[in-house]
């Protein structure tokens, strides 16, 4: 068989493949002229802010080999510097100027509202066959193997001038065309004829729902962004309106008592009179030092457009904030004691039908809800020193269930009513003291509106309630840790049991991360089983604390790495954090009668440290003295240190 091609196509074999091979040349040159300049210094500048740029001949740069090392480390620095600059923020290709194989490209940093933050990075670039790269020094050819000819240096000078010039005038078009996009995103967030047609109590009100909601538009729109002509210290505001908001219950002083969701705060004065105005708003930050009603006075005026514009007192626009509170509680006294009435007049309180109810929507708050919706359990229509005493007494009551440095929580005890009064006894458990008893009597009252709860009770109520409040004190030393591990099953013979499955054992677990994580108490410890041991009780309360602290001190949620099936247990392995290092817990899963349960007083962790190793056998050799199932926990375990020892601790593999 003849195997060239027809002679009607006037090809031969041979010439084929020629053009077969032009064609495949062709595509790859025009795959390799898809370089653009443009692109490649954002990838140069993304390099240098990860601070991942390869500064070798023939690396990420077009750095020239004859470079003297004095010279590289030169360059490294100022790369370095750079990555400073370049922060976070989104990058964009600006202007581009060519010049054949050379080319010089502005580079943006964008993003945010704050103009302060906005930088133009000039970048040269050199072409190498098809492909672009960059200079290693911002605005220069310098070190990039261009070569010292007088006319192409004269071309490189007029690309450098060119950078350098262009620079400037780029950033400030940048900023001007910022400045007016902030106009149009702030007039869609609050209209300019709205803001013009609010009082000057109204203003105080939405700037102050603004803060709370964390909405920086409208907050930037009342701080004056809407004006014909910005305030003087405009740039001042915006930065630190943004970095107050983006902080939230971070935020320094005084903007955190208006952008933490913890504080409580409300309008309690305005006057107006001739286009200028007062505002005051008092604020109670429960986790102040010592809380206490801290009032704020903002100064409001109307510009020539008749819009109001809040000013902001000069403690508000410090970069470091001010924490130092008034020494003199008698300046504005009588707007701290307007407190409690403004706040019940915006934030109704919710009494319950029965004292029962009251105690148990105050149980609730205190665990699960904010510091307002305290607040609204609480009474507070006493006398105005009365009633800010309730406040702050409320206030120091939240916090020391909710302050992250120290986890507690809130557990009933015992309750007793009797007649328009009421007092319930709730144990403060701690999870660095999980076997210290902490009972607090907390007493409630009715209103003709229902149960309240009252942080100042009156000495007659507090008398009436002293005798069964101190015999119910004096029997509990004894029988709260029952109360609480007492509803967990106990395993009499764990071999006897089938263990669970796979699926079953996990979805415990993961359960228990939450609840440790929220450092619930109760949910964790229905998800508990304990063994026939005299010392499992408090065995399972102090291993419960331990796992309280750690999961509250990492900032990821642990997450489940593998789970080992056998005949009675389902291990399943975690991985967590404690101090920046990764931890690896084994949670063995038994099925019970009411489900699959945690043995938390069997704590294993996969590790190479040897008294780690002892503490692991000294687990196992617990369990084996009440029950014939450790030998096979003990295999399951092994398994698991093996699976960690064999990815070297790396468990995103």
């Amino acid at each position: 068989m003849n195997s060239s091609f027809p002679s009607a196509c006037g090809w031969s074999k041979t010439p084929a493949v020629k053009f077969l091979l032009v064609l495949l040349a062709v595509a790859m040159t025009a795959h390799a002229a898809s370089s653009d300049p443009g692109q490649t210094a954002i990838d140069f500048l993304e390099k240098v802010r990860q601070r991942k740029l390869d500064l070798t001949p023939g690396g990420d740069t077009a750095l020239s080999p004859q470079t003297a090392d004095e010279k590289k480390r030169q360059i490294a620095r100022r790369l370095d510097r750079m990555a400073r600059d370049l922060g976070c923020d989104p990058l964009e290709v600006g202007a581009v100027k060519l010049d054949e194989n050379f080319a010089a490209v502005l580079v943006r940093k964008v993003g945010g509202l704050d103009p302060s933050r906005l930088q133009v990075f000039p970048v040269a670039l050199v072409k190498r066959g098809a492909e672009w790269s960059a200079a290693p020094l911002p605005a220069s050819f310098e070190n990039a193997g261009a070569g010292y000819a007088a006319a192409l240096r004269s071309r490189l000078e007029v690309l450098e001038n060119w950078m350098l010039r262009e620079q400037v005038v780029d950033l400030e078009r940048l900023r001007e065309q910022s400045i007016s996009g902030i106009r149009r995103k702030i007039e869609a967030n609050l209209p300019a004829e709205e803001l013009r047609n609010l009082n000057s109590k109204e203003v105080g009100e939405r700037f102050m729902g603004a803060c709370e909601r964390g909405d920086l538009l409208s907050v930037l729109g009342f701080l004056g962004g809407l004006a014909a002509k910005l305030p003087d210290d405009w740039p001042a505001r915006l930065k630190a309106a943004d970095f107050a908001l983006t902080a939230g219950s971070q935020a320094p002083r005084p903007w955190r008592l208006l952008v933490a969701p913890e504080v409580a705060r409300v309008l309690v004065h305005h006057e107006e009179e001739d286009g200028q105005a007062l505002i005051s708003i008092a604020c109670l930050d429960p986790a102040a030092a010592a809380p206490r009603i801290e009032i704020i006075h903002f100064e409001l005026t109307k510009d020539p457009g008749s819009l109001w514009q809040i000013d902001p007192p000069a403690s508000f626009l410090q970069a470091k904030g001010n924490s130092d509170e008034e020494a003199d509680d008698g300046l504005d006294s009588d707007l701290r004691d307007a407190f409690p009435k403004k706040w019940t007049a915006s934030h109704p309180a919710e009494p319950q039908a029965t004292a029962e109810l009251a105690r148990e929507k105050l149980l609730d708050v205190l665990r699960n809800g904010n510091f307002p919706a305290l607040l609204a359990s609480s009474k507070l229509d006493q006398s105005p020193e009365t009633a800010r005493k309730a406040c702050i007494q409320a206030a120091q009551t939240w916090w020391t269930l909710h302050d992250p440095a120290a986890v507690h929580h809130a557990m009933p005890l015992s309750f007793h009513a009797d007649g328009s009064t009421a007092v319930a006894i709730f144990q403060w458990f701690s999870a660095r003291e999980p076997d210290r008893l902490d009972a607090r009597a907390l007493y409630f009252e009715k209103s003709p509106t229902g149960w309240l709860w009252n942080p100042v009770p009156a000495s007659a109520t507090q008398t009436k309630f002293q005798d069964w409040v101190d015999s119910e004190c004096a029997r509990w030393p004894d029988q709260w840790q029952r109360s609480l591990w007492g509803r967990c099953p106990v395993l009499e013979e764990i071999h006897a049991i089938p263990a669970p499955t796979r699926d079953e054992a996990q979805q415990t677990v993961e359960a228990w991360l939450d609840a440790t994580r929220r450092g619930d108490v109760e949910a964790a410890l229905r998800l508990v089983a304990r063994l026939s041991d005299p010392l499992s009780g408090s065995t399972v309360l102090q291993n419960l604390g331990y796992e309280i602290i750690g999961s509250r001190r990492g900032k990821k949620k642990p997450a489940i790495i593998e789970s080992y099936q056998g005949k009675t247990w389902t291990a399943v392995g975690v991985k967590s954090a404690q101090d920046g290092k990764a931890i690896y817990p084994l949670y063995p899963v038994v099925l019970t009668e009411i489900g699959p349960r945690i043995i938390v007083e069997i704590d294993l962790f996969a590790s190479d440290n040897r008294g780690r190793e002892f503490l692991n056998k000294t687990a196992l050799q617990r369990l084996a003295k009440s029950n014939s199932a450790a030998g096979e926990l003990q295999t399951l375990y092994s398994q698991y240190q093996a699976k960690i020892e064999s990815l070297g601790g790396n468990t995103d593999r």
